[in-house]
């Protein structure tokens, strides 16, 4: 009875400890995957040749400027860059079509190149174009977003502030979408977003950031251009940071990298701890059935037999302990997600497939060593044992 109850209590142990050590390995792969990704975009981010220009002060690490100054700057850089220059409103503009508001109150100034330096896709009609800021024209794209709560109704306008705005096109975010554009989802051209919406004069400082594609040059050779055509005009940069356009997302993820790999380092850390005790344990269990492997080996049982006994006992604890581990990491996964609002633990069918693996892995590998131990015991020794 004795006996018995301590198999059990070996295999509940050895259930646990290849639980733990697949639920570790999961946690490891799940959120590899997701550094993996994460790394990718970062040299991605990195590697783009969109760049943009903010502006800095002692109190402020992104202040803003005004048109005026933000279009001299545009003026310093290289001749044949396209440059675009992000405004943002003052204050919450009244947005509503027919008369019924929409559920957005933040309205975006651009020149005429912003949807191709920052990757916006053009669904339908046109951008900016030049005599659209030129004359301050009442024209305004519409992310695909708010389009689609009054697509139904064919709107060719929408009001802002009361005054009538014609659609000229719709856009929607692609894969390379800036993030740090904001959450504008009406765009106006930026002279308008001035005369006709903030009512102000070219002074107002509502420029965020000048956006331009650097094309060939390095950032050294646009900053030193900078500095130099600034001397030659006369103009004041020392307040002005070049950097790049995703650099406030690079950050992010650079922040989140760290994060999560502590959480990899922990996880190999249990997993390595898991993974002895696991041989611990099988072999701790043989040890304890030293007389009934000898009494199987007394009555004619193979070196093989034995192998197999004990190999099947531990991979069946294997198996029953990597499902309770892939089990509870998916749980673990999801609450972790839901939690966060962020998608850090990448949990899906490779991730299953792969606890299912590791749990057969874990199996195969911590059954080795007790059963060849079993298999070199000497049966008249192991009858004599108390």
């Amino acid at each position: 009875m004795r006996g018995r109850t301590m198999e059990n209590f070996y295999k509940r142990l050895l259930i646990i400890g290849i639980a733990i050590g697949v639920f570790c390995s999961l946690a490891v792969f799940t959120v590899g995957q997701r550094l993996w990704t994460t790394t990718m975009l970062q040299r991605k981010l990195l590697e783009s040749n969109i760049c943009k220009i903010i502006c800095s002060s002692e109190l402020l690490s992104n202040s803003h400027m005004s048109l005026s100054y933000a279009r001299q700057i545009q003026g310093l850089l290289p001749e044949g860059i396209k440059s675009d220059l992000k405004g943002l409103s003052l204050g919450d503009a009244h947005i509503s079509f027919k008369g019924e508001p929409l559920p957005i109150n933040l309205v975006l100034g651009t020149d005429v190149n912003m949807a191709e330096l920052v990757g916006l896709q053009l669904i339908n009609g046109r951008y900016f174009d030049l005599e659209d800021v030129a004359e301050h024209k009442k024209v305004c794209v519409l992310k695909s977003n708010v389009y689609d709560l009054i697509a139904a109704r064919n709107a060719a306008h929408i009001d802002i502030n009361g005054v009538a705005y014609e659609i000229v096109g719709i856009v929607s975010e692609s894969e390379n979408y800036d993030k740090s554009l904001g959450e504008g989802d009406v765009l106006v051209p930026v002279s308008t977003l001035y005369k006709h919406i903030e009512n102000t004069s070219d002074r107002s400082e509502l420029i965020s950031q000048i956006v331009f594609d650097k094309q060939a040059y390095s950032n050294q050779q646009i900053h030193h251009l900078l500095q130099k055509n600034a001397r030659t005009e006369g103009v004041e940069i020392s307040n002005l940071k070049l950097m790049p356009l995703h650099y406030d997302e690079f950050r992010r993820n650079e922040a989140y990298l760290k994060e999560m790999s502590k959480v990899v380092g922990i996880a190999l850390l249990i997993l390595v701890i898991a993974c002895f005790n696991i041989i611990y344990i099988a072999t701790a269990s043989i040890m304890d059935r030293e007389r009934e492997i000898g009494l199987h080996t007394a009555l004619g049982a193979k070196h093989y037999h034995i192998c197999r006994l004990i190999a099947r006992e531990v991979f069946s604890c294997a198996f029953r302990g990597g499902l309770l581990g892939t089990a509870t990491a998916a749980i673990f996964n999801t609450a972790s997600n839901l939690s966060s609002g962020r998608f850090g633990f990448s949990f899906n069918v490779i991730s299953l497939m792969a606890g299912l693996l590791l749990a057969t892995a874990a199996g195969l590998l911590t059954s080795l060593f007790p059963a060849a131990k079993a298999a070199k015991l000497d049966p008249i020794a192991a009858l004599r044992e108390e």
